[in-house]
């Protein structure tokens, strides 16, 4: 039997924030991260960061230049297949590879070179709460005094989790030598985007949408695929779940459980931004931890439940027929100022 002050399932953003920030606090020997996977791992995720984002991770240690990214060009956006308008990009980056393996990578190399302790292929196969001890798939048990799950909307924290609605996101990455470009592609899904992601030789084919199980996404993705003119052999396809809404787990707070990232629903559901609140909902645990207080992590929390209803409301609207023909047909060819300024200052600057 091994005893921890503070273990935390889920070597992602939002964990290894957490363990940073603790190990700032003072807490880095008392502190054990376990991982599903080994490092560098592959994350289904263009990897997009806003200059938002890349302060959080500076202000955690990263040196961004270790991660080869750099401000996008423009943005085409394209409406059933038609180009409707370019947009001057201000404030999103990417790194060579269009992807996350990169960024995950420096940072877990970070939060190691700093002495926070990281367990890789370890996960969890059971969990007694009135007892405060995990074991591991390997028959390990861990006794803790707080419990973090940061391990993503499939990891062994999504069974406290009511199953509410969800987006689902697909991505294929292959070598091309198409010239540098981003599309956002709208009027592929019923309440999603797509996107092809063109840089340094490599192209980011991707979609999203409010997860419906009867539709089929592969179907859905191939079609787009031919559509694009594009001849990739799909059974290197990836998808995952990322969440719609916050969870409330004000009682598992009481027991010293505490929920980040995309376990703990901090992803926009309308954008699917989460690098920035999964590093902010890390330090937030951390804090609730520290302290003995749980009231930090509930009024970030809040904050993201506030925040994430407005954008499913905004979803909602956005995503019918009237509205996207007045948004592309109408405003991009007559006010094109005002979207740009609107995508740039909101979607992308917000986030």
């Amino acid at each position: 039997m091994e005893k921890y002050k503070v273990i935390i399932a889920g070597a992602g953003p939002a964990g290894l924030a957490a363990a940073i920030t603790l190990k700032e606090l003072g807490m880095g020997d008392e502190i054990l991260v376990i991982e599903r996977f080994s490092f560098p791992r592959y994350k289904c995720c263009a990897g997009y960061m806003t200059g938002k984002t890349r302060k959080a991770y500076s202000e955690l240690g990263l040196d961004l230049d270790r991660v080869h990214y750099s401000l996008i060009k423009d943005f085409n956006i394209f409406h059933n297949f038609k180009k409707r308008q370019t947009i001057h990009n201000k404030f999103l980056y990417t790194n060579r590879k269009i992807d996350r393996v990169e960024l995950d990578n420096a940072f877990f190399e970070l939060a190691v070179s700093a002495g926070v302790q990281v367990r890789e292929n370890t996960s969890i196969a059971s969990h007694d709460r009135a007892e405060k001890y995990i074991v591991t798939a390997d028959g390990e048990e861990l006794h803790y005094d707080y419990l973090i799950f940061a391990d993503g909307t499939s990891g062994y924290g999504s069974r406290y989790v009511p199953e509410k609605g969800r987006n689902i996101a697909m991505q294929l990455v292959f070598a091309s030598d198409r010239p540098e470009e981003i599309q956002i592609h709208f009027g592929i899904t019923k309440h999603g985007y797509g996107w092809v992601s063109s840089y340094g030789g490599v192209t980011n084919v991707g979609l999203t949408d409010r997860y419906e199980p009867d539709i089929n996404y592969q179907d859905v993705f191939r079609g787009f695929m031919e559509r694009l003119g594009f001849d990739e052999d799909l059974s290197r396809l990836k998808g995952a779940f990322t969440p719609m809404y916050v969870g409330r787990h004000d009682e598992m707070a009481a027991e010293g459980i505490y929920f980040a990232g995309d376990a703990a629903g901090a992803c926009d559901p309308l954008t699917l931004s989460g690098l920035r609140y999964a590093l902010g909902s890390g330090k937030a645990c951390a804090h609730a931890v520290a302290y003995g207080d749980s009231r930090p992590y509930s009024r970030y929390m809040g904050s993201l439940r506030r925040k994430f209803a407005f954008m499913r409301l905004l979803m909602r609207i956005f995503y019918l027929k009237p509205v996207m023909f007045c948004v592309f047909s109408v405003g991009c060819r007559f006010f094109g100022g005002l979207i740009a300024a609107v995508f740039n200052n909101f979607f992308v600057n917000k986030k």
